[in-house]
């Protein structure tokens, strides 16, 4: 008998054709090929074919798109986390650098590639720095029309503001506007860039009672992990939820909602259970007046405030 041969299969024909086209160079032809081929083999070592194809081809934003379906896989390879740093740089997209910087010390990812990427974003905003003055009117045009719409900010709008847009730009626009900031849906994300950027300065901003106040983003954390938002967070899964898991459903949504638009500016450590209990009695219909004590009351002023921020919003 003769000797049987294996031909290869589908995935593995599309495979050796994307590499061959790859090697030629004829990226779009590859990135066609690896495409039908993500559709049968859907793992991270073809999406990062495919994003080394648009990146290739210039289409930065596609691949940021692209590498978005294994993030966690980018963030804990050496070479994914510096690719996709470097798209992000190449995309003239330099505080999403930075926040994924960020999220790779948070992550511990290799001190030396932390430096590396760190390196690359430092040299080209140097340059960007001096090329991107003559659009610094036109960002603050754009920053005062969003905080003008008392509104949540849209992607689109954001993107708009930020794309360009260098971490100094960010922080001497934000230094001079911020003071003067209303919209409550656009403070905390200006706040929360601030901090991602691990800026050591004060900055005057009004909080949603309408009281001036001073903040370090150095001494912030962004609001996931605030201590006061974790701590709200474990109390009401911990208790309430074992009990009443529709109430707590309930009250998390409510107060995170409160949360995200009063940041950075959380209720107290020490007030963390009366806060919690004042949601609870609210659902539960409760009337605690006669027994309310000075904090409560306190609780009670800022969450009307909040409520009736968000029933003003219109969608």
């Amino acid at each position: 008998m003769g000797e049987t041969i294996d031909f290869p299969g589908p995935e593995q024909r599309l495979q050796l054709a994307a590499e061959k086209a790859y090697q030629a160079k004829e990226f779009l032809q590859a990135y066609r090929l690896y495409r039908e081929l993500y559709t049968l083999e859907h793992t991270y070592a073809i999406n990062q074919w495919l994003v080394e194809c648009l990146q290739q081809l210039k289409e930065f934003s596609e691949a940021l798109d692209t590498a978005d379906d294994y993030l966690d896989d980018y963030l804990k390879d050496r070479d994914g986390f510096l690719q996709v740093g470097h798209l992000y740089v190449l995309d003239g997209q330099y505080l999403k650098a930075h926040r994924w910087l960020h999220l790779g010390h948070r992550q511990q990812v290799d001190t030396e590639m932390l430096q590396q990427l760190r390196f690359e974003i430092e040299k080209v905003e140097e340059v960007q720095q001096i090329l991107g003055m003559e659009d610094h009117l036109a960002k603050k045009e754009l920053l005062l029309n969003i905080d003008n719409l008392r509104q949540p900010v849209n992607y689109h709008s954001w993107q708009s503001l930020v794309q360009g847009m260098t971490s100094q730009q960010f922080i001497d626009l934000v230094r001079d506007l911020l003071p003067r900031m209303r919209n409550l849906y656009l403070i905390p994300k200006l706040v929360e860039e601030l901090v991602r950027l691990d800026v050591h300065e004060t900055f005057s901003v009004v909080d949603y009672m309408g009281e001036t106040k001073t903040i370090d983003p150095s001494k912030l954390a962004v609001l996931p992990d605030m201590p006061v938002y974790q701590q709200i967070m474990a109390r009401i899964n911990d208790t309430i939820a074992q009990d009443d898991p529709i109430l707590a459903e309930s009250v998390i949504a409510e107060i995170s909602d409160h949360l995200a638009i009063s940041y950075p500016f959380l209720p107290p450590e020490r007030q963390v259970n009366a806060w919690i209990d004042s949601y609870v009695a609210d659902y539960r219909g409760e009337n605690e007046q006669e027994s309310q004590t000075k904090a409560k009351n306190s609780i009670q002023i800022r969450k009307e405030r909040l409520r009736r921020i968000l029933q003003e919003t219109q969608f």
